[in-house]
């Protein structure tokens, strides 16, 4: 049986910087008039769902080892995008959106059509190389959790994000 498709969601603002005030590890992702989407559903735990910020392909990613919090999209055997598992946050229903191509410019805005449509063919490609790796991504993204939450002091554990807390914080801020 084939796993359900990841897909591209975009987080509300307003909640992920709520989070950040709990946890410098939650990634920024306000950038006016950038996109940063995450892919998601990657795991559920205790009814909530995790989501894992994609970022764009740096050098220093080509020096940097494959693990358990990390993962390397590749188009051709060049990178085109990295997975920091580690970043993962929970992000209840009514903080989230299912990235619609066709409302792209509500999230980023372009300076010509041409751009727009370049840009939602990389979305494609990049989530297709994505889906190509989703038994990983799920396997880690379940194992690196673990880690964190039974052997907090273990390196890969010290570079996470505080699942436990941010999920006490989200219950606090859907509640507001």
């Amino acid at each position: 049986m084939k796993e359900n498709k990841l897909k591209w969601y975009i987080a509300d603002n307003e909640y992920v910087n709520y989070l950040r005030q709990f946890d410098e590890k939650v990634e920024n992702i306000d950038y006016n008039t950038k996109l940063k989407p995450y892919i998601g559903i990657v795991i559920t735990i205790n009814e909530f769902n995790y989501y894992v910020p994609i970022s764009s392909a740096k050098e220093k990613h080509d020096k940097i080892n494959e693990g358990m919090d990390f993962i390397k999209i590749k188009a051709n055997d060049k990178i085109i995008s990295v997975l920091n598992l580690n970043n993962m946050i929970p992000i209840s229903n009514n903080n989230v959106k299912e990235l619609k191509y066709k409302e792209i410019e509500k999230y980023r805005s372009f300076a010509s059509h041409k751009e727009k449509i370049l840009y939602i063919s990389f979305l494609s490609v990049e989530l297709k190389l994505v889906n190509d790796k989703i038994e990983k991504i799920k396997k880690n993204a379940l194992k690196l959790y673990n880690e964190k939450i039974k052997n907090p002091t273990s390196n890969v554990s010290k570079r996470c994000c505080n699942f436990r807390l941010l999920e006490e914080k989200s219950k606090k801020y859907n509640k507001k």
